[in-house]
């Protein structure tokens, strides 16, 4: 019986051994990957609701790995489920930002609409003591949400200034689909089976090759991998430019003059003028220094 005993708890400490190094592993990760969005907001080159969503995750993954010490460990904290609405809103909104869609606004209105719904229904429920409802409301919402997210995702493009993500969400496709549903129906499903065989894990190493796939896609846009590569090069495949633009905003960027361009390229001065106001849209500047800052940054 004590060696059975022993067996036990050497088995017990070798998981939690290896559930914290991944945990260790995925903060890591996760913690680079939103300090690289940051770096490349600030050059323009990012959108806030990445950023957001990243930092959504990352609080998602604290507050699970945490519940053990606040609750039984079979049902999700209060901060559990109000991340998990934070990652439903960052998930659809993020993937509306990156994809080139019809979609009207209502509906992204309607969804923040229920997620503000569910924010104050989850602290309600802390004192009026419906939390079972409201833990099964916010499965169904972050569950629809990826669902609707990934048929966007499938059935669409990418923005051109979006179009390095393209790899990083057929990987937000498969964790999402696959390892998130796989947790929620473990979680809430067959809670005592849950107890006996944790597989949180799972959604750790999930989140962290999501995070290292947009981590060498930010590098990629930093010039931090492909040294070969021109730095006017970099910039205008990151923008998503054409070879005329490229080559128009490079004798921008120099000081040229329209005219000047017109002439050198030999084409019509209101073409000129037509590329420079979509190089300026593409690249999110007003102005042509800001478009020099930005190419020569």
């Amino acid at each position: 019986m004590n060696r059975n005993l022993n067996n036990f708890l050497l088995s017990f400490n070798d998981m939690l051994a290896f559930e914290l190094s991944i945990l260790t592993i995925t903060y890591t990760v996760l913690t680079i990957a939103i300090f690289l969005q940051v770096f490349c907001f600030k050059r323009s080159m990012e959108a806030i609701e990445t950023i957001a969503f990243t930092v959504s995750l990352l609080l998602l993954v604290v507050s699970i790995s945490l519940s053990p010490l606040s609750n039984d460990g079979t049902s999700p904290t209060i901060t559990t489920l109000v991340c998990m609405v934070l990652v439903s809103v960052t998930t659809f909104l993020s993937t509306l930002k990156e994809r080139v869609h019809a979609i009207p606004s209502i509906y992204k209105k309607i969804h923040s609409y229920l997620a503000f719904m569910l924010f104050f229904a989850v602290i309600l429920s802390h004192w009026v003591g419906f939390v079972y409802y409201v833990e099964y409301s916010i499965v169904v919402f972050l569950v629809g949400s990826v669902v609707i997210s990934m048929v966007v995702i499938r059935l669409t493009k990418p923005k051109k200034r979006y179009v390095h993500l393209e790899k990083s969400n057929r990987v937000f496709s498969l964790v999402f689909m696959v390892i998130v549903p796989l947790i929620l129906v473990f979680h809430f499903g067959f809670e005592k089976a849950y107890e006996n065989f944790p597989i949180d894990f799972l959604l750790y190493i999930g989140f962290t090759l999501l995070a290292i796939s947009k981590i060498y896609d930010d590098l990629q846009r930093l010039s931090l991998i492909n040294k070969g590569v021109e730095p006017h090069k970099r910039h205008f495949e990151n923008y998503g430019l054409t070879l005329r633009e490229g080559e128009i905003a490079a004798l921008l960027s120099k000081g040229i003059t329209y005219k000047a361009i017109s002439d050198q390229l030999s084409i019509s001065l209101p073409t000129v003028k037509t590329h420079a106001g979509n190089i300026y849209k593409k690249c999110s500047v007003k102005t042509r220094y800001e478009l020099t800052q930005l190419l020569n940054s």
